[in-house]
């Protein structure tokens, strides 16, 4: 290697490390320069000079990009100016949403409280290509008056509008380029956020129209009438009725899908996300809390490193400087926007091509903006279950990177000619004005390049561009024919115009290539558009439920959820139980929800045979099994080869606890039948019991009275007395093993208060296991009442550290519990030291003031101190470097019942791997105020039940039906909303004040010193 190659590859590498770092050497080595000549310190207009455009003709000399491809500019101002989004129609015209008048809206918002912005000042530009070369020639102000168009829809002839408060329908019937139909479809967008507006409606399969309705919230209403709230969901909409029907959504801007109707979003820091569970079956069954319904796919997690060309804007730099130097500012922040460069922080417009234009590895690409960057990011994407892993494409480089600031790329347009088009909204500067403190915004003209624009169009090596099809006056033949295309804009536009000319003709053609075209695709648009003309024949479906591909069996069985009621139909997806594909499977378990009970319980059986450790498949099963939970359950513990299977446990607890929360009529007490009189071990059991308490608890009921209750046989209650009878033997026979104990203990949790606390309260010796001691306890608070009160705290002096935060944590549920906690301390019997720090903060945050009041005086000496005098206090302390390994020791006494590291502890509050990077100061801080810099998910909120049961921990998951609260130690409570009193934000860390009073300044230098070794999950990949 030559001494030049040296240099060059030295530059390269310190290049690379400066932008994953954060750092502008130019920047840097000037103000090291200054300290080092003792020169005053740079003003801020000296650090914040203005950056200058590329003119045009100059502007793809400023990119690099991958694997020979080039970007040739189609459209450029004057022709385009602040470009967010585009459509091609039937004959290569393209509707550009030009969002005039960001960053600043009109009117006053949150975010914007002075308004100011200009006044419906956006526009939909119409651009030609009058010559056919390829090139935008010809511009004309298609629509114009509009509040921050964001995105542009085709449709019979015409566009919907999406202009934030408002969707649009514009169409030109003379011809002259200019919209003389101008119809609002709907209102209530709101407008706080900029960077969070609705955006990016898309043409589906489905023959609607598919949109990203941001984070901004609303109410949607149509004409007069409210149609939908908008809060975390996204929707679609029918072009011809306006009917809406809400989705899984509410992410920031992004939405597209890939040739199979799989839909990918976006936010920020998190690039590439997958819908992963449709809205329409999230919430079916009342007890069920679902996973999460959108996954972030990316392999390296979401916010992915990036490698720019361009350098930080000074502004940035100096903003970035500023927030990591604050404490309470930086603890706020993720960890990759405590950096000016590196990593994703504006990625936009995710989007999947489904050209033909490109190489075959490139074949369902994503293709994301980061406009911070001034990049484009490519992933490849592999199948995963029913989701994907996305995978960076181009390793330790962008596949586009451009050295110029104003390059914005917010969105892409999959082209006629098979090409991906890159919409460059070209911005000196892309931020939320709120986003940056106003001294600096003085130096900065936020609505710089508000007359600038460009379009290009991403070309591989040695392309030809042939014509591209105009399809608006073609046949029905030929568009039948170009549904065979390769090209995804051809398809898709071909399945619009089919739609939209509604023809009778098409329907025998489209039966045709719905059953024996070559191209599985086109077989699943014919499928999709014989559905929207209402003429999909049954001969036809039950055909493509036999399909040989996978993914036209798969959205066969999404179509035949009309039909269910047809015995070929039921006969048909039966069969498919036992597809190969994990999809159709995936697809089939919520599909078949859609049956009467009777004829889905064999393939829902069948399918849990199939797959019995596929969560994903198990989740869907568990939302199609309303009403069938105690046959579903018969049937599987009555399974002998089932029930041994690792993954059967789940199974059984899980439709256990489904029949629970179930409010039908004798769903719950044919479960316990099933419970009781069912052949298995007593461990099973015992874990079915379980299931079935916590699934009765949400509706505030318990496995007792449900075995008291008159409607339960005399035969039922016979087997529950045998039963818990035996458990009653079995917890105090020291010749049975601990598992076969700790069982017993736990059925008796649910046995008659009488029998059980007399038999669980013998388990609170020192002479029994710490387990057993634990599930006793466990199982006794489940039993409210004095003489459970009394079991607990006897023999409070004999019982372990453990023991007593066991029964602490049962005593504090309930306020008559509660009042015995206190009164045991006031008469010294319990110590206020015996406390954990967390149950302390509890009490002495109390929302029952009588409570609180107690507290106060009886744990006096508890309340923190003044803060800063304990840090103070410390602060000498930290400032010598402290013993890691020492640090791990007091980590696992200290820190782990709410932090994991490795394997130890319980994964409750953040990552301490992720705050490594802070300074011992900062991390001192966090440890001894939390509540200084809290994070709000990480804040304590309280729940009280309809019965007076107080719950306090941090929301985890909330369904349309349930509130998750976690506690220490990776406890969790899951409480129906019905049976919810209230419930509020303590305005609280999860961690406790007060530490200093179990870490002395030498274990807090340790602590210290093991956080500061541990590295970040991003920097070890």
């Amino acid at each position: 290697m030559t001494s030049r190659s040296c240099v060059s590859l030295l530059a390269t590498a310190a290049a690379l490390l400066w932008a994953l770092l954060g750092i502008d050497p130019v920047l840097d080595t000037a103000v090291a320069k200054d300290k080092k000549t003792k020169r005053p310190p740079k003003s801020l207009a000296d650090e914040l000079p203005r950056i200058p455009p590329v003119q045009p003709a100059r502007a793809t000399s400023t990119f690099t990009v991958q694997h020979g491809f080039q970007l040739e500019l189609v459209a450029s101002e004057p022709l385009v100016a602040d470009p967010v989004d585009a459509c091609f129609d039937a004959e290569g015209r393209l509707y550009v949403a030009q969002m005039h008048g960001y960053p600043f809206s009109q009117e006053s918002t949150r975010l914007n409280p002075k308004g100011g912005g200009k006044p419906d000042a956006g526009v939909v530009s119409l651009l030609v290509d009058s010559d056919g070369d390829g090139r935008f020639d010809r511009s004309t102000k298609f629509a114009d008056k509009l509040r921050w168009p964001t995105s542009v829809c085709c449709f019979d002839g015409g566009v919907f509008v999406l202009a934030p408060p408002s969707l649009h329908y514009f169409k030109d019937t003379d011809g002259d380029g200019v919209a003389d139909i101008r119809k609002v479809i709907y209102t209530g967008f709101r407008r706080d956020n900029v960077q969070s507006v609705a955006n990016n409606m898309k043409w589906g399969l489905d023959n609607r129209i598919t949109l990203a309705a941001g984070r901004n919230g609303g109410t949607l209403r149509h004409g007069d009438s409210a149609v939908l709230d908008l809060s975390a969901k996204d929707f679609s909409f029918d072009p011809h009725t306006f009917e809406v029907r809400p989705l899984t959504g509410g992410i920031q801007f992004g939405n597209s899908f890939d040739a199979w109707g799989n839909r990918f979003v976006c936010s920020n820091s998190n690039h590439i996300q997958h819908i992963t569970i449709p809205r329409r079956y999230l919430s079916r069954h009342p007890g069920l809390t679902p996973p999460a319904a959108i996954r972030t796919i990316a392999a390296g997690g979401a916010a992915a490193p990036v490698f720019r060309k361009s350098r930080a804007e000074p502004w940035r730099l100096v903003r970035t400087r500023r927030r990591v130097s604050d404490p309470r500012i930086k603890a706020r922040l993720p960890k990759t926007e405590q950096f000016a460069t590196g990593f994703f922080t504006s990625a936009t417009g995710v989007t999947i091509f489904t050209g033909d234009a490109y190489p075959a590895p490139f074949a369902g690409n994503a293709f994301i903006g980061d406009v911070g960057g001034n990049l484009v990011h490519r992933k490849t994407m592999s199948p995963s279950g029913p989701t994907f892993v996305a995978r960076r494409a181009d390793k330790g480089v962008e596949f586009i990177a451009s050295t110029d600031n104003w390059f914005r790329p917010v969105n892409f347009v999959n082209g006629p000619d098979g090409a991906l088009y890159v919409i460059d909204m070209y911005r000196e500067t892309i931020e939320h004005p709120y986003s940056i403190p106003d001294d600096i915004k003085r130096f900065l003209r936020l609505e710089s390049g508000d007359d600038r624009g460009r379009i290009y169009r991403l070309v591989p090596p040695g392309w030809k561009r042939l014509q591209p099809p105009r399809l608006k006056q073609a046949s029905i033949q030929t568009l039948i024919a170009s549904l065979e295309s390769r090209n995804g804009w051809t398809r898709w536009t071909a399945h619009r115009l089919l739609f939209e000319r509604n023809s009778a003709e098409s329907v025998p053609a489209l039966a045709e290539t719905a059953t024996h075209s070559e191209l599985d695709l086109a077989r699943v648009h014919s499928l999709w558009i014989l559905h929207g003309l209402g003429a999909l024949d049954d001969a036809v479906l039950l055909a493509a439920l036999a399909d040989k591909s996978p993914r036209v069996r798969e959205h066969a069985v999404r179509l035949s959820e009309s039909r269910v009621s047809g015995r070929a139909f039921q006969q048909a997806l039966g069969g498919l139980t036992s597809d190969s594909d994990p999809r159709v499977r995936y697809q089939l378990a919520f599909s078949l929800g859609s049956l009467a009970p009777d004829s889905r319980t064999e393939p829902l059986l069948a399918l849990a045979h199939k797959a019995p450790a596929d969560k994903h498949l198990q989740f869907a099963v568990f939302s199609s099994s309303l009403n069938l939970e105690p046959v579903l359950l018969r049937r599987l513990a009555g399974d002998r080869a089932f029930v041994q299977l690792s993954s059967a446990i789940d199974w059984l607890a899980g439709l256990s606890q489904l029949a629970g929360a179930n409010p039908g009529q004798g769903i719950a007490a044919a479960a316990l039948a099933a419970v009781l009189q069912g052949d298995f071990e007593a461990q099973v059991r015992a874990q079915m019991f379980e299931g079935l308490g916590r699934g009765l608890a949400r509706r505030g009921q318990s496995v007792t009275a449900l075995i008291a209750a008159p409607s339960t046989s005399a035969a039922l209650k016979h087997s529950a007395v045998l039963l818990f009878g035996q458990a009653s033997s079995r917890v105090s026979d020291s010749k049975a093993s601990l598992t076969e104990r700790i069982t017993a203990a736990k059925l008796l949790g649910f046995a008659p208060s009488g029998m059980a606390v007399r038999a669980l309260s013998d388990q609170l010796d020192a002479a029994t296991p710490p387990a057993l001691q634990s599930a006793a306890v466990s199982a006794l608070g489940r039993h409210p009442g004095q003489a459970s009160d009394d079991a607990l705290v006897t023999g409070w002096k004999g019982h372990s550290p453990r023991l007593r935060a066991d029964i602490v944590d049962v005593l504090v549920q309930r306020t008559s519990s509660t009042k015995r906690l206190l009164d045991e301390v006031e008469a010294g019997r319990i110590l206020a030291t015996d406390l954990t720090l967390e149950k302390r903060q509890l009490l002495a945050n109390s929302r029952n003031a009588a409570l609180r009041s107690r507290a106060a005086r009886l744990l006096k000496g508890v309340a923190a101190p003044d803060r800063a005098q304990v840090i103070a206090r410390y602060k000498s302390a930290v400032e010598n470097k402290g013993d890691a390994v020492a640090g791990a020791a007091v980590f696992k006494k200290i820190c782990s019942a709410c932090h994991r590291v490795g394997e130890i502890g319980h994964k409750l509050g953040p990552d301490l791997a992720s705050v490594s990077n802070k300074s011992p100061a900062d991390l001192l801080v966090n440890i001894l105020d939390p509540n200084r810099e809290a994070q709000p998910n990480f804040m304590t909120y309280t729940l009280v039940t309809l019965k007076g049961r107080i719950l306090t921990g941090m929301v985890s998951a909330e369904s349309a039906t349930s509130v998750t609260l976690r506690r220490a130690e990776g406890k969790q409570d899951i409480v129906a909303r019905p049976q919810i009193d209230t419930l509020s934000s303590n305005g609280k860390s999860l961690m406790p004040e007060g530490l200093e009073k179990e870490l002395s300044p030498k274990a807090a230098r340790d602590i210290i010193a093991f956080i500061k070794s541990l590295k970040p999950a991003a920097a070890s990949k």
